[in-house]
């Protein structure tokens, strides 16, 4: 049977708009590149599709995620697709690379690196997808399983039998979290860890709800449905206290009506932060903003679903990448670095305490991990 590739309209657009901020990105300019890598990729996707687990279909949610991140890229950085650089300029700005971390099948990689952004990717299973690519894409897709640094610290890694990754990434690398499950609440606390003069950007779309002990945990709802963009404002320390006393709660069960009523109400704003990945999304944020990262939250509207895409750190880069052509920024004092490390810090011991500390939730991670490169885990089929 031959299988055929359907597709919606794809936009990205900014729940909260400021007037006064031009970077915000066109939905249409997003429509527009995704309609032409649609067109250049989709038919071969389809063609050389070997995952015996995912959707044909899914490769189509990661052309709308590339056309997404190739829009916003032009808009933080002036980047552009290989396909616009007839005749690169000597003042263009180059791009800094990008991370996808549990990259999956690799296709957003591929997308990406084929349109000239610098990358890579890394996954705790090698998939079948990557022997498809090309020979210079395979060498930017690395299985590696993420450890984070501070469960490195207190780890004896050496005899894992295979090779980690500890999220130090290069100055101002851009981080994509697609569907990345254990690693989502991680995601910004690496990026302030790997670069906290300068913590890293990053783009985060929520889906399967983990702690940072990669144990499957849902978060309870923000305490009202706009408590997500408050919190920047709000009291930190209530936040901490409210934090420290979540309950690993699960929905109650119901009929058939109610639990349609349900999904209905999590298609609205205030319905998907009642929701399992709108309440992940409200953690991740909440996590990013504590250790202080400028968060903005998307509406991601994609062929698969539609989706709340958190994107760190978007105003500053833009603000000062554009005005020093590439270089770090501003300069950071050594209290503003450690005023973040410390930040960071003091979420990781709060949320392991949980598990018993730092520790011990570093040996689940661990246990867990290996299971994900043996198979023996639940590996996302998203992507």
């Amino acid at each position: 049977m031959e299988r055929r590739l359907t597709s919606r309209n794809v936009s990205l657009d900014w729940v909260e708009r400021d007037n006064q901020d031009e970077g915000n990105v066109s939905a249409h300019l997003i429509q527009n590149t995704y309609a032409r890598l649609k067109l250049q990729y989709a038919e071969k996707l389809r063609q050389y599709w070997v995952e015996q687990l995912e959707s044909p279909n899914q490769a189509l949610e990661q052309l709308s995620l590339a056309a997404c991140l190739i829009e916003l890229w032009r808009s933080m950085y002036g980047a552009q697709p290989a396909t616009e650089q007839e005749q690169p300029s000597k003042n263009t700005v180059p791009f800094p690379g990008f991370v996808d971390l549990a990259c999956g099948n690799g296709i957003l990689v591929y997308i990406l690196l084929m349109e000239g952004y610098k990358g890579l990717g890394f996954d705790a299973c090698r998939r079948m997808t990557w022997e498809t690519f090309p020979a210079e894409v395979q060498e930017c897709l690395e299985e590696k399983i993420f450890i984070p640094r501070p469960f490195v610290d207190v780890l004896d890694l050496q005899e894992m039998g295979v090779e980690i990754h500890t999220g130090d990434f290069p100055d101002n690398t851009f981080i994509i979290s697609d569907h990345a499950d254990e690693l989502t609440v991680w995601t910004p606390i690496m990026a302030a860890l790997s670069s906290p003069s300068s913590p890293l950007p990053f783009f985060v779309v929520p889906c399967c709800s983990r702690s940072l002990a990669g144990s499957s945990y849902r978060y309870p709802p923000p305490k009202e449905s706009n408590s997500v963009q408050q919190s920047a404002n709000g009291n930190p320390a209530a936040r901490k206290a409210y934090d420290a006393i979540e309950q690993n709660s699960q929905p109650a069960s119901g009929d058939l009506r109610a639990l349609r009523a349900i999904k209905i109400e999590e298609k609205t704003e205030s319905g998907f932060l009642n929701s399992m990945i709108g309440s992940l999304a409200a953690k991740t944020m909440s996590v990013a903003e504590e250790i202080g990262f400028d968060v903005e939250k998307t509406w991601l509207r994609t062929p698969g679903a539609i989706n709340m895409a958190l994107i760190g750190g978007r105003r500053r880069v833009t603000r000062e990448w554009l005005k020093n052509a590439g270089s770090r920024g501003s300069p950071t004092t050594r209290e503003q670095a450690d005023s973040v490390f410390k930040n960071v810090m003091e979420v990781v011991e709060r949320e392991c305490l949980k598990y018993g500390g730092i520790q011990v939730a570093a040996n689940l991670w661990v246990e867990r991990a290996k299971s994900l490169h043996r198979g023996q885990g639940t590996v996302h089929q998203a992507k």
